[in-house]
């Protein structure tokens, strides 16, 4: 609050200033007449002191923001302690789950058991399993484990399974935590794109943060002979992709995201707003566990994703993500890699393919046990 006093020779000039100075919304406290100058009194001229007040804007204005800002902080600190709550409600839920399918399990006939055993051996969505091993109970009571089992159980995870592979035109993005392949994936697509499928094809980067993983991408697009450019901020990749419109196909790399990093995912999203790419895949690895790939999905729902990548299928014997993360994702799956060798080590991901070798797999965990 602001207050300033006028000694004026009457009330008219007394507003003519206090408008002036502290606008129309201020407010007259007080008034009183004074005499002023003179010698000892004598020859003194009467006078008006009039004493006014207005709110202090910048004062308030910062109040507000002040205000505004620890109201903020509570909505976040609110969402933060629901989400925690969800979470843990959730981890109650499951745990009742899984205390229930023990006791269903025992009421198994053997052989289901086993298979069961198999399928979460292959860390395969509990919801899945339970479905499939309810289904056999009924229709088969029990099963026997042999070859002619394989075929039937490919055929009912085919049923839980989403697989496309998309035509791979104009802008399209490749995120996803760090450490999963991202920049070797993408240039196996990019060698795919330039000698099986004959397109005008070209690299954007705004993996920065890593000198490495530039430097190898450049590697790679100087011995196909692909144009490589490199971007620092969302604004600039939007410029590159403008100059780059006659290109059949813009494959734009970025640094790897922790789903754990709020700020990360923020800038992700606008990302995303900013270049508004045509595809945009979420590369995840095959050897997470299955507790970081829910995490992973649910966080990186922060950006539209279209379809799924699974990579490092050579470094483990777990198969379930492959079911599981476009189950969980609810987005396609698109492309599987299994192994490092540019261009060759990438397939399209075909479910009654997946299906047979995830039944495979479980099979003969369950023959084993």
């Amino acid at each position: 609050m602001k207050m300033k006093k006028y000694v004026v020779k009457d009330i008219k000039e007394a507003l003519e200033q206090i408008k002036k100075d502290l606008g129309e919304d201020a407010i007259i406290l007080s008034t009183r007449s004074v005499r002023k100058g003179g010698f000892l009194g004598i020859g003194a001229k009467r006078y008006l002191e009039v004493t006014a007040v207005c709110e202090d804007k910048d004062q308030e204005r910062k109040e507000s923001n002040e205000v505004y800002r620890l109201q903020e902080l509570l909505v976040k600190n609110r969402e933060k302690r629901q989400e925690e709550e969800l979470k843990e409600l959730k981890q109650m839920i499951q745990e009742m789950k899984q205390m229930l399918g023990m006791q269903r399990m025992n009421d198994l006939p053997q052989n289901l058991q086993k298979l069961l055993k198999g399928m979460q051996a292959q860390e395969i969505e509990q919801t899945v399993a339970s479905k499939i091993i309810e289904y056999l109970r009924i229709s088969y009571g029990d099963v026997n484990l042999d070859d002619s089992l394989r075929q039937r159980l490919a055929e009912h995870l085919a049923a839980f399974m989403k697989t496309e592979v998309p035509n791979l035109e104009g802008a399209v993005l490749f995120t996803g935590p760090t450490g999963v392949g991202k920049t070797t994936t993408l240039a196996k697509l990019a060698a795919r794109l330039k000698i099986v499928e004959k397109k005008q094809v070209a690299i954007l980067t705004l993996d920065t943060y890593r000198i490495a993983a530039t430097d190898q991408l450049k590697t790679y697009a100087t011995i196909m002979d692909i144009p490589m450019r490199i971007a620092y901020t969302p604004k600039e990749a939007k410029i590159e992709l403008d100059a780059m419109r006659s290109f059949d196909v813009v494959l734009i790399d970025t640094a790897g995201r922790s789903q754990n990093n709020d700020m990360q995912m923020s800038e992700l999203k606008a990302l995303f707003d900013v270049i508004q790419p045509d595809l945009a895949f979420l590369v995840i690895s095959m050897n997470s566990r299955f507790s970081d790939l829910k995490d992973v999905l649910e966080r990186f729902q922060a950006a539209r994703h279209t379809h799924l990548i699974l990579t490092k299928m050579d470094e483990t014997r777990t198969f379930g993500h492959l079911i599981n993360a476009s189950l969980l994702g609810g987005i396609p799956l698109a492309f599987i890699t299994n192994g490092q060798r540019v261009p060759e080590d990438i397939v399209e991901a075909n479910a009654k393919d997946i299906a047979y070798l995830l039944s495979k797999e479980v099979l003969r965990i369950a023959q084993s046990s």
